[in-house]
Formats: C-alpha cells, sequence, structure tokens
C-alpha cells in the first residue's frame, strides 16, 4: 500500500486536432491533476466507455481510494427530469459512469469531492434536480488565467459543515464558471454553502462521510492563495484515512 492514495478524476470526451483531422479523447484538465498531486494523491483517470457504466464503476472503485469529479459539459437533461436543451454536447456515457461513481463510493464509504459538473452529478445521483440555466445576480465576469468569462464573489459557509471544517473559515471567495446549479435537493444531502443570490455552492451527506459538492473551481484558484488547496488536500486526507491495506 502506497502512502499516496489513488484518486479516480472523472473525465469527459472530446475532440483533439491532429494533422490528420481530429482524435475522438478522453480528456481531464491538468489543473485536476496538479491539484490531487500536489496535495498528496496519486491521480488516475478514469475514462467512460458506452455501455459499460455499471462494471467500470465496480472496477475503478476497486483500485481507487477516492474520487473527484470533474467539471465538463452540462449533463443529460434526462438524467433529472429536465428538457431544456443544452449548450453543450451531451456525454450520456460519462454521466451514467459517474452516476454510478457516486452510488458505489457512497456504499463503500469511499471520499468524494465534487467539482461544479461534478457538484452537480452528485445531487442528481441522489435523486435531485438542476436550475438548468441560472447565473449569478450582480457579479460581473471577468478574465482569469486562461478563462475570458468567469465570476469571483465572496461566499458564506454553514458553521459545523464539512466545507467550513476542511477550510477552516466561514467565508470564502470563490470563481464560478457555471450556468446551473442544484434546484431541488437530493435525499440525503444538505446545503451547507449558499450565495447571496440564493444559488446553492455546497452540498453534502447530512450524515457523517466525505460526500462534497462545490459549485466554484478550486483547482483554478492556486494564484489567489493556499487556501483552496485545502479542499483538494481533505479528500486525499480522507482516502488515506480509509485507504484499503
Amino acid at each position: 500500500m502506497t502512502s499516496r492514495p489513488v484518486i479516480g478524476i472523472s473525465t469527459g470526451s472530446t475532440l483533439v486536432p491532429i494533422v490528420e483531422g481530429q482524435l475522438d479523447a478522453h480528456y481531464a484538465g491538468r489543473a485536476y491533476t496538479a491539484a490531487v498531486a500536489a496535495a498528496g494523491g496519486t491521480p488516475l483517470l478514469l475514462p467512460a466507455v458506452e455501455g459499460r457504466a455499471d462494471k467500470l464503476a465496480d472496477d475503478y472503485l476497486d483500485i481507487v481510494d477516492g474520487l473527484v469529479l470533474a467539471g465538463g459539459a452540462d449533463i443529460e437533461p434526462s438524467f433529472y427530469g429536465g428538457t431544456w436543451t443544452p449548450v453543450q454536447k451531451p456525454e450520456p456515457d460519462r454521466d451514467a459512469l459517474e452516476r454510478a461513481l457516486v452510488l458505489g463510493a457512497r456504499e463503500r464509504a469511499l471520499p468524494v469531492l465534487g467539482v461544479c459538473r461534478g457538484m452537480q452529478m452528485i445531487n442528481i445521483a441522489f435523486g435531485g434536480t438542476l436550475h438548468e440555466h441560472i447565473e449569478h445576480e450582480h457579479v460581473e465576469a471577468r478574465a482569469s488565467g486562461t478563462f475570458a468569462d468567469v465570476r469571483l464573489h465572496t461566499l458564506p459557509l454553514e458553521e459545523g459543515s464539512l466545507v467550513e471544517g476542511v477550510l477552516g473559515c466561514r467565508e470564502v471567495e470563490v470563481l464560478c464558471m457555471h450556468h446551473q446549479a442544484p434546484d431541488r435537493l437530493g435525499e440525503g444531502l444538505r446545503v451547507t454553502a449558499r450565495a447571496t443570490d440564493g444559488i446553492v455552492e455546497a452540498v453534502e451527506l447530512a450524515e457523517d462521510g466525505f460526500m462534497l459538492g462545490v459549485l466554484w473551481h478550486p483547482e483554478h484558484m492556486q494564484a489567489h492563495g493556499p487556501l483552496q488547496a485545502k479542499l483538494y488536500e481533505g479528500v486525499v486526507r480522507a482516502a488515506r484515512e480509509g485507504a484499503r491495506t
């Protein structure tokens, strides 16, 4: 058993330009793997394969000590009873795999950190729904790094919550890149951070366990200081404490 727990990171699909045309490929933002490695974990990318969600989820959960559900394209509306046509190409194979990973991790008591889309998937996996298009009010869009349209705002955290305990503060500046957010809350979850305009920004299990979803992108806030790295340190620490021997 290595002292560096294995943290599985979910992936999306994209077309990569090559000389001969376009290569259909899996992807995960490099900021996720860098954040996990910096936190003391070994990042392992988890690709979705058509028609194999449940089997792959079981296989992956046999290997990993914890999970990071990464951001990405909109979740297929049929997964939560929605009707809106996504502005981004849906990825039903990824949706099915991530839902199976969330439910399987819950059964095995494996820690999970969901980021943006990943937070939304946690809510959906527990039976929740999404606001299909919602934006922050009175928060100006700005450029940050390689992104042209992000929103920075201050977010209060619920006292005594997992997210407050991991970050060690009652208020945090967050970087948002989303146009969807939880609507009806999934069974067994509780809201532990809500923006001043009412948008749900953090959800976690109502009972003990490390199942935490945040709507912002902590991996893209390293230039703002070390605070946001604590979320990745938290999931890695929980994975190390519960790692199989």
